[in-house]
């Protein structure tokens, strides 16, 4: 053994003390930007997944995106420009996943607008995203779009996406803040409006059944109003969400790729100073 490590010179080939900090140094660094995506996205900042794997996670996805970042800002700055380059870390990765859990929001809110105009209000369940009570329809829809999301292969296009955000935004670089609170802006206008688009034809279809009912009962008196309203209301949003079932798929496909598409115009307006 001692030959061998005289042949050898300096001992057993590995990595320097220096770079072994290094490289934790960076993969922390990394690791915030990655973490506080996860946390603020749609699937992975629900409640119902366990911290354990958001951290293991971060730190998978840090050590892939390892080869891409440049680590000098970082390695050869102080306390105030390492505290800057925190702060930018994590509200990068923030900005990003809540972009898309807006976006993705409006699908909860379609389905709690016809729960509420079917008469469906009341069937609440636990949401796992919120760990509120909220319409089992706006739940099933959440996950319908969940499940055209990564049907689509989403989950690698997000992927896709932080890995070029540390080309759009390295390390050491500013985040224009006031650009970022015009994204988020225009990302709640545009949840508003996705939400109108899906619940608008269930909604008044269930507005003509209310007024067909408000002429029979009143033509007919001895037709009670729950007993004959409430039902007919039901039978009408199952038979509508069933009928529907292909254009949904159609919009959540379109709601997928919008979302995909408005954290991609927020990088490129990272790159270009906007």
């Amino acid at each position: 053994m001692e030959a061998l490590l005289s042949e050898q010179g300096n001992g057993l080939p590995g990595m320097a003390l220096g770079g072994v900090i290094e490289l934790i140094t960076v993969v922390f660094f990394s690791a915030l930007r990655v973490g506080a995506f996860l946390l603020a996205s749609p699937f992975f900042g629900a409640q119902s997944i366990p911290l354990q794997v958001r951290i293991v996670t971060a730190m998978i996805l840090s050590i892939v995106f390892f080869g891409q970042i440049d680590p000098s800002p970082i390695l050869n700055a102080g306390l105030l420009d390492l505290t800057k380059v925190i702060f930018v870390e994590l509200f990068a990765g923030l900005c990003m996943g809540l972009f898309l859990s807006i976006l993705f929001a409006s699908v909860a809110l379609a389905g709690e607008k016809i729960a509420a105009s079917g008469g469906l209000g009341f069937a609440a369940q636990v949401d796992p995203n919120t760990g509120g009570q909220t319409p089992v329809i706006s739940n099933i829809l959440t996950l319908f779009l969940v499940v055209t999301f990564l049907s689509l292969d989403g989950h690698l296009a997000l992927i896709r996406a932080i890995s070029q955000s540390y080309v759009f935004l390295p390390f050491g670089g500013n985040i224009p803040i006031i650009s970022a609170s015009e994204y988020g802006i225009d990302a709640a206008g545009q949840m508003f409006h996705i939400a109108t688009v899906i619940m608008l034809p269930i909604v008044a279809l269930l507005l003509l059944t209310n007024f067909a009912i408000g002429v029979i009962t009143r033509s007919a008196p001895q037709l009670n109003l729950f007993s004959f309203g409430f039902p007919m209301t039901l039978m009408v949003v199952f038979v509508a969400l069933y009928s529907f079932a292909t254009p949904l798929g159609y919009a959540m496909q379109e709601v997928s790729e919008f979302s995909l598409d408005f954290v991609a115009g927020f990088l490129t307006g990272l790159a270009n100073g906007q």
